[in-house]
């Protein structure tokens, strides 16, 4: 049995990081569904001591913490036996989460919550536009248990509009491209059929071609890494447009503006649609004093939306929005360089590009 079965086996896996007991403190219950919170039990009461230097949750693994990271915002409830943290928004099953105590003591959790039971879905495909363009790079298959690896080959296909499977469509590369959990899986399009003029263009054409259907198909008969129950079968259609072959144009973004002292979220319209996990890493937004707002970002309307929703009211006048120049787009063209392009016509290379945007007064 791998280390990962053993672990997802669990309603939810803590590793200790330190030493077995606390100094300073008692044992700490970690959260069993999204909706709880973490709960530290005390040694004596909390009297004149603040339930922030006692207690802090960062997002992320226990090796990358916490140093140059902000805590996630939420609330504190304490009597004199227990100090309990619930987040503002609801813990993310599959993330992993570190708990600091007030000794320098590092817990980490990751929440399985209902993977014990039921078949292994697969509950998206990005991109999810009806229409993607012909040179489209990556696709992002998102499953609801972590699967059995290095069997991708096998369950994933894409297949024509007559049933056929179009082969050599995607990138064969000896380990298969999982997050850590094991529930996301990319899958790349091979760059040698999308960019022109190359041998396996050259030879068999693009991938995907204007005008035509196609679909990324799941097989039944997958299983999961810790039931071992199958897969159904999963279709995602979609037809196919021009290739993208032009660099994106934060210029040509669309802003729609929160107003001062709300919770509304700060909405930006992209000039096409970009690469869904790309997309939630690469915009930062900060305050007119350049510090870092604390936020979850959603990606809508097909990957060319973005919302970033704050974790407070928004209490500064102007935003300084930080867009990452390596950002790309659904065909892998960043704002310095098209994926496929010619040879002698590099752009030039651009820094980071920062949008400075007003917010709307408050009623």
């Amino acid at each position: 049995m791998t280390s990962l079965v053993k672990q997802a086996l669990q309603v939810f896996v803590v590793c200790f990081i330190g030493s077995a007991a606390l100094a300073n403190e008692g044992s700490v219950i970690f959260p069993d569904r999204p909706g709880a919170g973490v709960e530290l039990h005390l040694q004596r009461p909390l009297v004149g001591r603040e339930a922030s230097d006692i207690l802090k949750v960062f997002v992320g693994a226990a090796h990358a913490c916490c140093d140059n990271k902000s805590p996630i915002a939420g609330s504190y409830s304490s009597d004199d036996k227990s100090l309990t943290f619930k987040p503002a928004f609801d813990f993310i099953e599959g993330q992993r989460y570190t708990v600091q105590l007030n000794d320098g003591d590092l817990r980490e959790f990751t929440l399985y919550a209902n993977v014990l039971s039921g078949t292994p879905d697969v509950v998206a495909i990005y991109p999810s536009g009806h229409t993607i363009p012909e040179n489209s790079l990556r696709f992002y298959v998102h499953f609801s248990q972590p699967m059995a690896p290095h069997v991708a080959d096998e369950f994933i296909k894409l297949i024509d509009s007559d049933g056929k499977e179009a082969t050599a469509a995607f990138m064969s590369i000896s380990q298969e491209l999982w997050n850590e959990e094991r529930t996301r899986l990319t899958l790349l399009m091979d760059p040698g059929r999308i960019k022109r003029g190359v041998a396996q263009n050259l030879a068999l054409g693009p991938a995907l071609l204007e005008g035509n259907r196609y679909s990324i198909l799941v097989k039944d008969g997958w299983p999961s890494a810790v039931t071992g129950q199958e897969t159904q079968r999963f279709e995602k259609s979609f037809q196919v447009s021009p290739a993208l072959r032009s660099l994106p144009d934060a210029d040509a973004w669309q802003f729609e503006q929160p107003k001062l002292m709300s919770e509304d979220p700060l909405v930006i319209l992209f000039d096409r649609p970009f690469d869904h996990q790309l997309a939630q890493k690469t915009i930062i937004v900060r305050d007119e004093n350049g510090q870092r707002v604390e936020g979850h970002v959603t990606l809508k309307i097909q990957e060319r939306s973005w919302h970033f929703q704050p974790v407070a009211q928004w209490k500064t006048r102007k935003l300084q929005i930080e867009v990452d120049a390596r950002r790309e787009d659904v065909a892998g063209n960043n704002f310095n360089d098209l994926l496929d392009h010619a040879l002698g016509t590099e752009a030039p290379t651009t820094g980071n590009k920062t949008i400075y945007l007003d917010l709307m007064p408050s009623p």
